[in-house]
């Protein structure tokens, strides 16, 4: 048997222990912990479940995409929004989102990264665009918001000082219909939630946002919950941390949101 050169050993020695850390390295990736992320169910663009198909929505790429660059294992489970938040209150899941930033909160969860950013916007009737350009223009006037949305400090103002009137009801569709039928005259709601629900009805292009007037964006994060007790996870929250920072600077994920609000893009499922 011809002997090997200094040179031709060397170079097997060099694959064969690149063989071994690659077996390696895909064993340890196999036993890395899977950490759950709690999610709203009904959240569409950002997060939404589809009948019997797996959850989708703009936070969700931009989380999976996180991931893969931080290396870091995800299960993405979809709840019930008052879910997500005894869950990640009461320490039974690492991570959760969408979550906005209150003292309450802060109390039982570290804010990561912030996976968008929510924008109440005023909604009006098409006609009445260059009408209702300023809280004191609609004086009198009763406009809708949904049960739980967290308004705007100066809507809210307006509305204890008698400028307007509050019409409280549970979704973002009942103020879609209520506002066609002019039983209110505008709505507050998140401006990309709302684009996106209006894609699915006749209504598009009736009812349209009002630009004039502004209010400011409010970033929504990724958390971990401070109940939650194992090991590795401050390391898991960092490098997904990193990852959100690299991947979405700014914090408005506007390249993952898009897709789900452009006109000329397929329909996803109904949410």
């Amino acid at each position: 048997m011809k002997k090997l050169r200094c040179s031709e050993l060397a170079v097997m020695v060099m694959v064969l222990l690149s063989l071994t850390s690659t077996v390696f390295a895909q064993s340890n990736r196999a036993s890395d912990p899977v950490w759950e992320v709690a999610v709203d169910e009904a959240l569409a663009p950002y997060s939404f479940s589809c009948k019997q198909q797996s959850v989708r929505g703009s936070d969700i790429d931009l989380l999976r995409d996180a991931a893969k660059l931080a290396g870091v294992r995800l299960k993405i489970v979809p709840y019930p929004w008052k879910r997500v938040l005894y869950l990640v209150q009461t320490g039974q899941v690492p991570f959760a989102m969408p979550l906005f930033y209150n003292e309450e909160r802060a109390g039982f969860a570290d804010f990561i990264a912030p996976v968008h950013q929510g924008v109440p916007t005023l909604f009006i009737r098409k006609e009445k665009l260059r009408e209702y350009t300023s809280l004191q223009a609609l004086k009198g006037k009763r406009i809708g918001y949904s049960r739980g949305y967290a308004l705007p400090a100066e809507f809210i103002e307006a509305i204890q000082n008698g400028v307007i009137t509050g019409d409280e009801v549970n979704s973002s569709k009942q103020n879609m219909q209520n506002l066609m039928l002019q039983r209110i005259d505008g709505f507050i709601a998140s401006y990309t939630t709302t684009q996106f629900d209006l894609r699915f009805t006749k209504e598009l292009g009736k009812i349209v946002a009002q630009p004039a007037i502004a209010f400011g964006g409010r970033d929504a994060f990724l958390v971990t919950s401070r109940n939650y007790q194992a090991e590795g996870l401050d390391k898991a929250s960092s490098s997904l941390k990193a990852a959100l920072n690299t991947l979405n600077p700014g914090g408005k994920a506007e390249k993952y949101i898009q897709p789900y609000l452009d006109k000329n893009s397929p329909l996803p499922c109904t949410p």
